[in-house]
C-alpha cells in the first residue's frame, strides 16, 4: 500500500517530516528586524559622526599665543587683551 509521508506524518511544532516547522510569518518578521538593526546602525553612526569636533583646543591655544605675542608687542592695551582672551575662552 502507499504512503505519502511527506503529508500525512505530521509531528509535533510542525509538519512535512519537519522542513516546514510552524510560524508562517518568520521571514516576515526576520526581514523587519533586519531593516531595524540595519537603520539603527545608520542612525548611531550619524549622530556620532555629529557629535565630533575639531581639534578647537589647537585653535584655542594658538589664538591665545597670538593675542599675547600682539599684546607683548603693544599693538593692543590690557583692556583689550582681557576682552579678546575672555571672547576666545567663551567661543571655545
Amino acid at each position: 500500500m502507499y504512503h505519502n509521508w511527506n503529508y500525512n506524518n505530521w509531528i509535533p511544532g510542525g509538519f512535512r517530516e519537519g522542513y516546514a516547522t510552524g510560524f508562517p510569518w518568520g521571514g516576515i518578521v526576520m526581514g523587519i528586524f533586519m531593516v531595524a538593526i540595519i537603520a539603527l546602525v545608520i542612525v548611531l553612526i550619524v549622530r556620532l559622526g555629529k557629535n565630533r569636533k575639531p581639534d578647537l583646543i589647537g585653535q584655542k591655544e594658538r589664538g591665545i599665543d597670538i593675542l599675547i605675542e600682539r599684546y607683548a608687542r603693544g599693538e593692543i592695551d590690557a583692556e583689550t587683551f582681557r576682552s579678546m582672551k575672555t571672547e576666545i575662552d567663551a567661543k571655545m
